[in-house]
């Protein structure tokens, strides 16, 4: 069994797309992938908003407006389905616009 990452996002016109971010051969390598994403996004926001002040509301605010939200599937052997993994990708975003805003960095 492998994973693989979609990224879903808003073309300028506002219209749903998806690229494909990578495969990975465990979950926990598509999870830790999914999270760096996620990480990196809002740590680069956070970083650009800083001087002139963000709480965690407004972070994720600019993480639903503005970033890929990746989206791990399962591609099983022996055919062609998929099924989604596990992971939420909003929740994540949630719980590290707290830490980010609090000060922490959690890996």
């Amino acid at each position: 069994m492998s994973f693989y990452i979609d990224a879903l996002f808003k073309l300028p016109d506002g219209k749903p797309s998806a690229r494909r971010v990578g495969e990975y051969y465990t979950h926990e390598e598509a999870m830790a992938a999914a999270r760096h994403m996620i990480d990196s996004f809002l740590f680069r926001e956070y970083r650009d908003a800083a001087a002139k002040g963000i709480n965690p509301e407004e972070l994720l605010e600019l993480f639903k407006a503005r970033a890929e939200r990746p989206m791990i599937l399962r591609k099983q052997k022996g055919d062609s389905s998929t099924n989604l993994s596990r992971f939420d990708a909003l929740s994540y975003a949630k719980q590290r616009c707290t830490e980010i805003c609090a000060g922490a960095s959690k890996s």
